[in-house]
């Protein structure tokens, strides 16, 4: 098993270079949350996504630099929302956090968003020595969320006051003005069916596909820096032989194997990455021995994978498995058990490992989700106490997502959709739900839905390709 050694280095002036307090973190960072926080961002699914994955990364790096871990981690885009612009129009940034201390990047997010470091400069360099410090990044983040509770339910009236009456009067006012704007982007469409055929021809890959949540433009504008990119560094190429490529929020390879270039990334980065994807592909050969020795020290639990979790590569997955690893393994090396009730075999059951600054729950489809920096105790704790919780999750699920298969076809036949798709945030029982409602109103609304593209999601809005989404609970 693994071992810890934990070393304390003490000046002999009793005086040591502090790090900024979890208050301190949070005040000064606070101004750039209400400019980038994923709840401000709604409507804009793209730009959610992008902050949404930038602010995971950045709390891991900030609870590292706190523990005195040395972690690294790509530039990271956010979309900026500012109040005295119009809604939609977004400041873009990549902030590149190079220092080693939590004042370094702190001071670094603030100035890259011409956000004021005064409260940080006026902070003192250094303190004497405590007894002990605690930190918690993640507290220090979620002291925002009744503020942002108290936002969105002042959002939520606003928006009732606008809303439609019903799903048919606003189908009626807008399924034509989305199939105009869908035949307004069929020539892009046709642009990048083309750049990504040309690349399959000519370079023998397997497939090129996107995220959903990209505007069509950006990937016509993606495919072409990839063809220019590819045709002045042709000889590299052949490392893509085979392979799918995926336009996506991270540069590396997927844990499927699948090339993830970032659509936001510079030519520079993708191009690191074909030239040395064969080191990716060996942190994607260990994924089974460390999801083995995993399953081993959690009584032969699953290990899976959610169909729509955070995306990381190949060699971020490893190191979670293995920090997971590491903390179940000192638990059982200092004699500490399962509760007596947990069953000898956990196999019926299902874990899913994320990065460190996710939290410790149970999925309503009955999947235990856990970050990789959760402490064995708690997680384990956790495991027991909600074992019969997720038995009736795990059933439910089991029959739900048969019944939305069914309905799913239904929907899109009886309405004649070119597409239905729904949000990650929807689960089976819910779109179930939705389909039902839907097909209770088919006479009113299946010839003005025919040919149109449909979104389940939490709001009413026609995206710029013409796809309509809908709130899975209309009226």
């Amino acid at each position: 098993m693994y071992s810890r050694i934990k070393i304390r280095v003490q000046c002999p002036c009793g005086i040591l270079i502090r790090c900024l307090s979890q208050a301190e973190i949070s005040t000064a960072l606070r101004p750039f949350y209400f400019s980038v926080h994923p709840d401000l961002f709604g409507k804009f699914p793209e730009q959610r996504k992008v902050n949404e994955s930038s602010l995971q990364q950045l709390s891991a790096l900030l609870e590292a630099q706190q523990s005195s871990r040395t972690m690294k981690v790509p530039p990271l885009p956010f979309y900026l929302r500012n109040k005295d612009v119009s809604e939609g129009e977004f400041k873009y940034v990549r902030i590149h956090l190079t220092g080693n201390t939590v004042r370094d990047t702190v001071v670094k997010v603030l100035s890259t968003c011409d956000i004021s470091t005064k409260y940080v400069d006026k902070i003192p360099r250094t303190t004497p020595v405590p007894e002990k410090i605690k930190t918690d990044f993640d507290k220090a983040y979620e002291e925002y969320s009744t503020e942002f509770e108290k936002a969105r339910r002042m959002k939520m009236k606003v928006e009732e006051k606008k809303a439609p009456e019903n799903i048919v009067e606003w189908i009626y006012e807008n399924s034509e003005k989305a199939k105009q704007k869908y035949e307004s982007t069929h020539a892009t469409r046709d642009q990048v069916k083309s750049l990504a055929a040309q690349l399959c021809q000519t370079y023998g890959i397997k497939e090129v596909k996107w995220d959903s949540g990209w505007n069509i433009s950006h990937i016509r504008g993606a495919l072409q820096s990839l063809v220019a990119l590819a045709s002045q560094h042709s000889r590299h190429m052949t490392n893509l032989e085979g392979r799918t490529i995926a336009l996506g929020q991270f540069t590396g390879v997927s844990l499927d194997g699948e090339v993830f270039l970032n659509i936001i990334d510079v030519r520079h980065e993708w191009l690191n990455l074909i030239k040395n994807v064969s080191q990716q592909d060996s942190a994607l050969a260990l994924i089974p021995d460390y999801e083995e020795t995993l399953s081993s020290v959690l009584r032969k639990i699953h290990i899976c994978r959610r169909k729509f979790m955070p995306k990381v590569s190949a060699q971020q997955y490893c190191s979670h498995l293995r920090q997971l690893v590491t903390s179940v393994g000192d638990f059982h090396g200092r004699g500490s058990r399962f509760p007596d009730h947990v069953p000898d075999s956990l196999s019926k059951y299902e874990i899913v490992v994320e990065p460190e600054a996710g939290p410790l729950m149970l999925s309503p489809t009955g999947q235990f989700i856990t970050p990789s920096s959760c402490p064995a105790d708690e997680l384990i704790y956790f495991i027991a106490k909600r074992l019969d919780e997720a038995t009736l999750l795990l059933t439910e699920y089991s029959i739900n997502k048969h019944v939305e298969k069914a309905l799913y076809k239904e929907v899109k036949e009886r309405f004649g959709l070119l597409e239905l798709h729904k949000d990650d945030s929807i689960t089976p029982a819910l779109m179930i739900l939705c389909c039902q409602r839907l097909l209770t109103r088919v006479d009113r609304l299946n010839t003005k839905l025919r040919g149109n593209i449909l979104n389940i999601t939490h709001y009413y809005s026609v995206l710029s390709e013409g796809v309509l989404c809908i709130p899975w609970n209309f009226k």
